[in-house]
């Protein structure tokens, strides 16, 4: 697995380079909200069609309309090339991954707090893993076929006791940005050698 540590500078232009067909991209840690709002704008400042999936409530649409106004793009068109749905429980979370169509290949998909949901210790153990890791292999498929996919975890909460739902997700992604450091972050390329054991995973989770 090919690590390397780089400028926090250089994090904007890795993070958009690596928005690529077939790809999952992970943004992990505390800047992790503010690089997926520069990847948002760009995007739809291009004109490429964005679609997001906001499972943390930290869609920051001002944002986008600031990046748009130094780009000399009209804010209101930028933010007509985004599509959003919240999701507030892990069900909505799960649901709103399963309906994502592999025909709409041509869209970025974010999924912002894919995680987020999931740490709510009103949801049992048993019902959360489930739900994870059908939504976890999902993602897998969508990008199997062809679909562009930027997941977006901030900082989880200290302590807790579902953080391996966050490792299991970095495990999935082909490339991850660790952002965890004011001066520098870590950029990870995965192989696909894992996913065997994150569908043992799936399927033991049971129905």
């Amino acid at each position: 697995m090919p690590s390397k540590i780089l400028p926090i500078s250089m994090a904007q232009s890795v993070a958009f380079s690596s928005l690529t067909p077939a790809r999952k991209v992970m943004l992990a840690g505390e800047r992790a909200t503010g690089l997926a709002a520069y990847s948002i704008a760009r995007a739809a400042c291009e004109g490429r069609p964005v679609r997001v999936v906001c499972g943390d409530n930290r869609f920051d649409p001002y944002a986008v309309a600031r990046f748009a106004k130094s780009r000399q793009v009209k804010p209101e068109a930028a933010l007509s090339a985004i599509r959003i749905a919240r999701a507030f429980t892990a069900y909505q979370v799960s649901e709103l991954i399963k309906r994502l169509d592999p025909a709409t290949s041509g869209e970025i998909v974010i999924v912002s707090g894919p995680c987020s949901t999931f740490f709510d210790e009103d949801l049992s153990l048993v019902d959360a893993a489930r739900l994870f890791y059908r939504m976890l292999w999902r993602i897998v498929e969508l990008a199997r076929n062809g679909m562009t996919l930027l997941l977006v975890q901030g900082q989880i909460p200290a302590g807790a006791r579902r953080a391996y739902f966050l490792t299991d997700l970095c495990r999935a992604s082909d490339v991850v940005l660790h952002l965890g450091d004011v001066h520098t972050f870590r950029l990870e390329q995965r192989s696909r050698r894992g996913l065997p054991r994150l569908a043992a995973l799936d399927y033991g989770a049971g129905d």
